[in-house]
């Protein structure tokens, strides 16, 4: 969970989007590099933020430069971050259950 918090802040995130090696690491491993780059597309589309304050409009204006100019999908839509979070998902699911079925196997009922 440290994982998916560290290397989903956009100021972390823009470091690693530079190297394109780390890049795949990161889209490879977190999930919420994913997640919250959808949730600010779709938040950022249809609410329109304009901030009042300088540090507000600065801190919108790393968030768009990480997510929307250098992000995951670039180039591409919303979809490719629901297929992405779907597959991390299911292949969570399927090696957790892999791992309950088959470890200690002598002491399962």
């Amino acid at each position: 969970f440290i994982i998916c918090g560290l290397l989903g802040n956009p100021s972390t995130l823009a470091t690693f989007m530079d190297i394109p090696v780390m890049k795949f690491c990161v889209c490879l491993v977190s999930i919420t590099c994913w997640s919250v780059q959808m949730s600010f597309v779709i938040a950022n589309d249809y609410l329109e933020p304009e901030p009042m304050e300088f540090r507000d409009k600065a801190r919108l204006d790393l968030y768009k430069q990480v997510y929307m100019k250098e992000g995951m999908t670039e180039g591409q839509d919303i979809w490719s971050s629901c297929i992405a979070l779907l597959g991390m998902g299911l292949a969570l699911r399927f090696f957790s259950y892999l791992g309950l079925r088959f470890m200690n196997r002598s002491k399962q009922v």
